[in-house]
């Protein structure tokens, strides 16, 4: 049979096709997708444009490596460049074309504008030596990359240089992107991107375009390594991070990537060695920075690095599960932890609030041969953060995993991928993927502001969902993560003073993140760690919520609420968890 895949189109209605059929949707997709996106650009997207910079001080090189260039597509690309709305540009192609006819081609547009350089390369030296070519005659202060056959909309490089005016410290830059169908005149699969996200990124090349570099760190750099063609932005950028730059997200669409017959655009299998080349320069700034960590392969995911991280020593953790009766649920957790977990130094804390149920005494019974289940009892009214923090207090792990009674466990590494991941020192909390009981996704990181106060992104999707924030089948960095299955080291659990006990039923958990994120942890979605979660799919995020947390909550979200959550794109609709474009307030159809 055919495997049928969901796709959630930028309007947010989905679509079920045939997994073989995925390529073509993506690259072509429904008529009313295209709708979709068309009204965003018109509502939205014009309505975004920054003030042209009457004062251009910042002059911005732009590089374009060039190899056989056909015709029609050098000259798109020259147009749009000449076409921007900011004069202080330069423009150096970088030829090692093997044929007379394109180098005259491409060598003619330099005649066009005195700010377009020609740099003849004698042989073809690949994307890098192309490039570093072109490097070589730059002057600009700073630096932006753009493929041959790829163009730039007029607004591009006024909102990079108002971006490097407002972020003087900045050394590099990125911007969302989408893609252009062949011959140019359709626009098509956006890609709305967080503000920077390590954890991303070290997962998924997902700075790409439009990438922008202090022309200055790039000389310290030495340029672009022939080596990782295919993936020499992605080694770029992994060898910036040794230098701690200052990372700018521009939330705008500056880059149309061209679904040219040989562009990854169309189909990453074009250039199989993309993956090969990456995953060997993330191996290697792990090297760098003494990260113990493996690039691990895998089948059929050619855009996306599989990391694992290597635990220091074997750390006790602590598994922290708190109940009130529903003996058939605890049973079903605690079972699925001591059959299916393959790392062994752990320990459970069961911790039982006014349960009262003679059924869940028996299978309590039942345990205390057990030397990994410890057993205790809080009698006080219920308090979600009061409970868990009495747990705290009886755990000795060096890593606490604060887990729901109503969960279970679906793959024997949960535990090690979990732990590993909050045992980095600049980790703060640490989720997990949790599935509904049919499979589609319950929590897949939590953002300040969605649907009001803080909603689960990705909610009652499929993993292998593509939409515009992408997909959730990616590690990444959020402000929250939830305390459903909720990993955190026990010092800086500490240093934060634990949960907030104001907080009776809900919001702690996302509060207790807040506190870690101030302290300058990054909190961590890792999806390498996936339980199922009973919680009601009925059950919305705040239904019912006390009046009290309701009010707490505002407080502690509140910054994030007015300003937004860099973690998710101002572009996409706060409104729903399947992420969805914007659309514009009282428009009229």
């Amino acid at each position: 049979m055919h495997k049928i895949v969901k796709i959630i189109l930028p309007d947010g209605s989905k679509q079920r096709i045939m997994a073989g059929r995925l390529k073509q949707f993506v690259l072509h997709g429904p008529k009313n997708s295209f709708t979709a996106y068309k009204i965003w650009i018109k509502q939205v997207e014009r309505t975004t444009h920054s003030p042209l910079l009457q004062k251009q001080p910042v002059l911005i090189s732009i590089i374009v490596p060039c190899y056989n260039t056909p015709e029609r597509y050098i000259t798109a690309l020259v147009e749009s460049v000449r076409r921007q709305t900011y004069a202080n540009w330069e423009l150096c192609l970088a030829d090692g074309s093997t044929s007379a006819k394109e180098n005259n081609v491409i060598k003619a547009q330099s005649a066009l504008d005195k700010r377009i350089k020609y740099v003849k390369v004698s042989e073809n030296q690949g994307i890098s030596g192309n490039t570093n070519a072109g490097l070589r005659v730059a002057t600009g202060s700073f630096v932006a990359f753009l493929d041959h056959d790829d163009i730039l909309p007029e607004w591009s490089i006024n909102e990079v240089a108002t971006a490097i005016i407002n972020n003087p410290k900045g050394d590099v830059f990125y911007s969302d992107e989408d893609r252009l169908t062949e011959n140019g005149k359709r626009r098509m699969s956006p890609l709305f991107k967080p503000d920077w996200s390590l954890d991303f990124f070290l997962s998924a090349n997902y700075v790409t375009h439009l990438f922008i570099i202090r022309h200055k760190l790039l000389k310290t750099l030495g340029g672009l390594r022939a080596e990782y063609d295919g993936s020499q932005d992605y080694d770029l950028m992994l060898r910036a991070l040794d230098h701690n730059p200052q990372v700018v997200h521009i939330p705008k669409i500056l880059y149309h990537m061209r679904m040219a017959e040989n562009s990854t655009a169309k189909s990453i299998s074009v250039k199989e060695y993309v993956h090969s080349t990456g995953n060997h320069a993330l191996a290697d700034y792990f090297a760098r920075q003494g990260i113990l960590a493996d690039v691990l392969q895998i089948p059929h995911r050619p855009t996306n690095h599989r990391i694992h991280y290597r635990l220091v020593g074997k750390p006790l953790v602590s598994i922290i599960i708190p109940f009130k009766d529903k003996p058939e649920l605890l049973k079903t957790v605690v079972s699925s932890i001591l059959k299916i977990t393959r790392y062994d130094s752990y320990e459970i804390i069961l911790v039982s609030n006014n349960s009262k149920e003679d059924t869940t005494y028996r299978y309590l019974d039942s345990l205390k041969g057990n030397k990994k289940i410890k057993q205790y009892r809080y009698d006080e009214p219920f308090n979600y953060s009061a409970v868990n923090n009495f747990g705290r207090k009886k755990a000795k792990g060096d890593i606490l995993i604060f887990l729901n009674n109503d969960t279970k466990v679906l793959n024997a590494e949960w535990l090690e991928e979990l732990a590993s991941v909050a045992q980095r020192p600049n980790t703060g909390a640490v989720g997990a993927l949790l599935l509904y009981p049919d499979k589609t996704i319950q929590h897949a990181g939590v953002v300040i502001g969605l649907t009001g106060m803080a909603g689960h992104v990705f909610r009652d999707l499929k993993p292998g969902t593509l939409t515009p924030l992408w997909l959730p089948d990616w590690p990444r960095n959020y402000l929250a993560v939830t305390g459903a299955c909720l990993a955190v080291e026990a010092s800086k659990f500490d240093t934060v003073g634990g949960f907030n006990e104001e907080f009776i039923i809900c919001g702690s958990d996302v509060t207790i993140c807040l506190d870690l994120y101030k302290k300058g942890y990054s909190n961590v979605y890792w999806p390498y760690a996936q339980l199922i979660h009973y919680e009601s799919k009925s059950v919305g995020s705040y239904k019912n919520i006390p009046p009290t947390d309701y009010d707490n909550s505002l407080i502690h979200y509140e910054p994030f609420l007015s300003n937004g959550d860099p973690y998710f794109n101002p572009n996409l609709d706060l409104r729903s968890e399947i992420p969805t474009l914007k659309k514009r307030k009282n428009h009229v159809n």
